[in-house]
């Protein structure tokens, strides 16, 4: 990664701040490829670019998370 790239690469609290959510919800954004980011040092980053694509698209609450066909946890509202 360029140094450049870095530089628009925003740590996770910051985002959820920024976004209106928690960091964690966000992570499972990123975990599930739904957004991008990248671990540095130990910690998560999001990019400039996602963030702005996130606000322009109604932000977090308007992310719908596709669950897996095995899921059976119901407070996803699954089942």
């Amino acid at each position: 990664m360029t140094t450049e790239e870095l530089n628009e690469m925003i740590p996770i609290d910051e985002a959820a701040a920024e976004l209106h959510t928690t960091p964690l919800r966000l992570l499972m954004l990123v975990k599930g490829g739904t957004l991008s980011g990248e671990e540095f040092d130990g910690s998560w980053h999001i990019s400039r670019g996602t963030i702005e694509g996130v606000k322009a698209t109604g932000g977090v609450g308007a992310i719908v998370m596709a669950c897996k066909s095995h899921c059976t946890a119901g407070s996803c509202s699954c089942t």
